[in-house]
């Protein structure tokens, strides 16, 4: 019966390709690009979600030079909440990122014993982790993610007596995220970039 049913499906397969050029099947097996952001900053501050952390007091560009390319990021300053850190990596590479992903995890999961907690979270990108402390009621919460050829990491210190909790700052992520990611995904479809 088992049979039956994979060749059925092969033949309806086969069908949609010849009906529709393979341009419905290729749409949905290619990988969303995404474009660097000419402008971090404004990246960052343009995205819903940030008014969630109060108002901005300042914002400067921050370059990071790591796995042997320079990308971009913005520091957030708010008057009352802490600062937000956002980097964000758009090699040609889909590789790149997964690399640069795994490499920020595994560092992530060696700072469990000095007390942080690091968890996958799920509705955003391919993969996401978020590790946070809460030592000294300040708190520190960062989620890392990446969705084709994108890596973005987000991270806001809260000082001590913050009101922040780790479960609000995810949620609040999660929408800079996923505002961020329509910002920077590019108008040509499909993938333009190795995997």
């Amino acid at each position: 019966m088992k049979k039956v049913f994979l060749i059925l499906g092969i033949i309806a397969g086969s069908l949609l390709l010849l009906c529709c050029g393979g341009g419905v099947a290729l749409y949905f097996l290619a990988d969303t690009s995404y474009t660097k952001p000419a402008d971090a900053c404004a990246t960052v501050t343009g995205a819903q979600g940030v008014s969630a952390f109060g108002t901005v007091k300042d914002k400067q560009p921050k370059d990071t030079t790591a796995f042997g390319r320079t990308y971009g990021g913005c520091v957030v300053s708010f008057e009352a909440t802490g600062t937000l850190t956002v980097m964000i990596d758009v090699p040609s590479s889909g590789s790149d990122v997964r690399t640069h992903y795994d490499a920020v995890k595994k560092l992530a999961l060696g700072s469990t014993s000095a007390g942080a907690t690091v968890v996958d979270v799920d509705g955003i990108g391919t993969k996401a982790f978020a590790m946070y402390t809460t030592a000294g009621g300040a708190l520190m919460y960062e989620l890392d993610f990446y969705d084709g050829n994108l890596y973005i990491s987000l991270n806001i210190t809260a000082p001590a007596g913050t009101t922040l909790t780790p479960d609000k700052v995810r949620g609040d992520f999660l929408t800079i995220g996923t505002s961020m990611m329509s910002a920077l995904e590019s108008t040509s479809s499909g993938s333009d970039w190795d995997d």
